[in-house]
């Protein structure tokens, strides 16, 4: 009975039928747009982590903020390291740190 009604109704009334049609899409488009909005600010903030992760990667182990400090002579390094076993333990280190703060990245991303 009422498919019987609502036919005619959208045969008769074609501007309703094309606002009611315009509005259905006017929300499509507004709904799309908030997820573009959304993930582009995701996608954003991922960017943002990955280029500080990369930042610290690639500078030369020194913080911008402070001086470069003097090599370390071989008074400062331990009687019982050579000078090659206290730069690889260092190296080492530095290493540790690097892939202790990518998967800090990749956790936060994840």
């Amino acid at each position: 009975m009422l498919q019987e009604q609502i036919i005619p109704y959208i045969r008769e009334n074609p501007i309703t039928t094309a606002i009611a049609a315009g509005l259905v899409v006017l929300f499509f488009l507004l709904l799309i747009f908030a997820q573009v909005t959304r993930t582009r600010y995701e996608v954003h903030k991922i960017c943002k982590k990955i280029r500080k992760y990369f930042d610290v990667i690639l500078s030369d182990g020194e913080p911008e903020g402070e001086p470069a400090q003097e090599v370390k002579t071989e008074g400062e390094i331990p009687v019982y390291q050579t000078a090659d076993d206290w730069q690889k333990q260092q190296e080492l280190e530095k290493k540790a740190a690097d892939a202790k703060l990518l998967m800090d990245v990749i956790s936060e991303v994840f």
